[in-house]
């Protein structure tokens, strides 16, 4: 059995902040889990469709600088620059 932790995902997207929570073995299967739960409501108050969103596992992602347990993605869409902040909040 794997020990999952809680991620807060933070994404900053065309001026909103959205936030959520995923259960994960790592900071990328926080990613990938977040991607693939997303729903078409989240989605259309997000203004980002499945594909855009899945962009930002596309890429290695950035731990923070002089932060434990951060990381960051980011990537752009036709409307913006998406940035996602990921935070291991608990084991």
């Amino acid at each position: 059995m794997s020990l999952k932790t809680l991620y807060t995902m933070v994404l900053d997207y065309k001026g909103g902040t959205y936030i959520s929570q995923v259960t994960a073995e790592s900071p990328e299967a926080a990613l990938t889990n977040w991607v693939t739960s997303a729903n078409e409501r989240d989605l259309s108050h997000w203004s980002l469709t499945h594909q855009e969103l899945a962009q930002l596992s596309e890429d290695r992602l950035i731990p923070i600088e002089n932060c434990k347990n951060v990381w960051c993605a980011s990537d752009s869409t036709e409307s913006g620059l998406m940035l996602l902040n990921i935070v291991a909040t608990e084991t």
